[in-house]
C-alpha cells in the first residue's frame, strides 16, 4: 500500500495495489498517475454516469475461495448500452477484473499471452482476421466470420462471441492503466462449455488478455454494497 498526496488538491490518495498506476482523486476528481517516486496529474475526470449496480469501491466478496475488494471502476460503453469493470484486490496479492453486465457477472485475471507461443500465435491470427474485418465493415454488425469462431488461450478453447468497439465513459478508484474519458478499444467476448469466460481488448493493435469464469451473484457473498431501492 502506498500513499501519497493529490497533486491537485493535496488530499491523501492511497494505491492499495502494487500494480495500479492511475487513480482518480475521490475529492477533487483529478487523474493521477504514479510514476517511481513521483505523482502528477492529468487532467480531472467528470462524475460517473449513474447507474443500478449495487457494486462499489470497497464492496468485498469471495470467489473460489478467494477474498476480494473492489478498488477501482472503469464504467465502458458501447452503441447499444455500457457495462462496468470492477477492479480487483485479492488476499493472495493478485489483482482480477470483475465483469458487470445487464445482471451477468464473470471474474477474470490478465494473463501474460507473451509468454506462450502457441497463445501469442493464436492472438497475431486474431488480430489479421479483425482487421480485415473491419476494413470489409463487419466489425459493428450483428454477424461476421470471426464471430461463432474458436481461439485457444493456453489450455481453453474459447468461443467468440461478440465483438464490439467500446469507449471509457469514466473511471473512479485506483486501476493499472491509465483510462481518460474517451479511451477507446475494441472489445472481443469469449465463453466456453463448462462457464469459461475470457475477454480480448485491443488498444492500438496491443492485446490485453483476461481468462476467468461467469460467476453466480448469490455465490459472491458481497458485502459493502450500494443502498439501493428494493435491496
Amino acid at each position: 500500500m502506498k500513499k501519497v498526496n493529490c497533486p491537485s488538491c493535496g488530499a491523501e490518495v492511497t494505491f492499495q495495489s502494487g500494480i495500479s498506476v492511475y487513480a482518480v482523486c475521490a475529492y477533487c476528481r483529478s487523474m493521477i498517475v504514479r510514476h517511481d517516486v513521483d505523482v502528477e496529474s492529468i487532467g480531472t475526470m467528470a462524475s460517473l454516469p449513474e447507474d443500478m449496480s449495487p457494486l462499489q469501491i470497497g464492496t468485498e466478496g469471495h470467489c473460489q475461495g478467494q477474498f476480494f475488494r473492489i478498488i477501482g471502476r472503469l464504467k465502458v460503453g458501447w452503441v447499444d448500452g455500457a457495462w462496468n469493470e470492477w477492479f480487483l484486490y485479492m488476499d493472495d496479492g493478485l489483482e482480477g477484473w470483475l465483469a458487470e453486465a445487464q445482471g451477468s457477472y464473470a471474474i477474470s485475471l490478465e494473463i501474460d499471452h507473451r509468454s506462450n507461443p502457441e497463445t501469442e500465435q493464436a492472438l497475431n491470427r486474431l488480430v489479421a482476421a479483425l482487421e480485415k474485418q473491419e476494413t470489409n465493415g463487419f466489425l459493428d454488425a450483428t454477424s461476421g466470420p470471426l464471430l461463432g469462431s474458436y481461439i485457444t488461450l493456453g489450455t481453453q478453447q474459447l468461443k467468440v462471441v461478440d465483438i464490439k468497439r467500446a469507449v471509457c465513459l469514466g473511471s473512479e478508484g485506483e486501476l493499472p492503466f491509465a483510462a481518460p474519458r474517451g479511451r477507446q478499444t475494441i472489445s472481443i467476448d469469449l465463453s466456453g462449455s463448462g462457464g469459461e469466460f475470457g475477454c480480448i481488448e485491443l488498444l492500438d493493435g496491443k492485446p490485453r488478455v483476461y481468462l476467468g469464469n461467469y460467476v453466480e451473484w448469490d455465490e459472491m457473498g458481497c458485502k459493502n454494497l450500494r443502498a439501493l431501492e428494493g435491496w
